[in-house]
């Protein structure tokens, strides 16, 4: 199982395979790097050499982290056998593309689609070493589906003006508990009262 580094670990994963696999696609010319980006990085774009955003890019923002309530009972069960807490969570991504042609963005949005439906399961060398990861655990990558309305709500939350993104789930990341923890030792202590009469 994954230490506590892990989302940040699946987020590399996914930066790190849109870059590789963009620059196979596209070996000469103009191309996207895929960024991993945070709310602030949204109104800094392209303002300076030291923006993360620098056209062209693509950001893949973590808007969301919640438990997988499908296989948690499962990951619950197993804890209770050998004692080890274990969380499965899943991280909630939107990858936009920047550039100064929409066309171009369109097609960097296109191209980071293609590669991840192609490779969208992680496992060994495609998961960041930094996520502490067992030998078989395994991140999934899907398409999500978000309501209009529920992608509005989060752009509202963000200073920046609404961005053409793609919606993706990375599941199931499961951390698991320290393994450090000893009990606090207990002390039983017994009082004898005794009835005075």
């Amino acid at each position: 199982m994954a230490g506590y580094r892990a989302l940040a670990a699946v987020g590399r994963s996914v930066v790190d395979l849109l870059n590789r696999r963009i620059a196979e696609a596209l070996p000469v010319g103009p191309r996207p790097t895929a960024v991993l980006a945070g709310t602030v990085d949204f109104d800094k774009v392209n303002s300076s050499p030291t923006a993360v955003i620098q056209y062209p890019a693509i950001s893949v923002y973590c808007y969301k982290v919640s438990v997988d309530r499908e296989t948690r009972p499962g990951w619950s069960a197993v804890g209770s056998v050998d004692g080890i807490a274990r969380i499965p969570l899943r991280m909630q991504l939107l990858l936009a593309a920047w550039d100064t042609v929409v066309e171009s963005e369109l097609e960097w949005l296109g191209l980071a689609a293609q590669i991840l439906e192609s490779e969208s399961i992680l496992a060994g060398p495609l998961l960041h070493p930094s996520g502490d990861w067992a030998a078989t655990d395994v991140v999934q990558i899907v398409a999500d589906d978000i309501a209009l309305e529920s992608m509005s709500e989060a752009f509202q939350a963000l200073t920046t003006d609404y961005r053409l993104s793609l919606p993706y789930i990375a599941r199931v990341i499961v951390i698991e508990g320290r393994r450090d923890l000893t009990a606090e030792p207990v002390t039983t202590v017994a009082a004898r009262i005794e009835d005075p009469v």
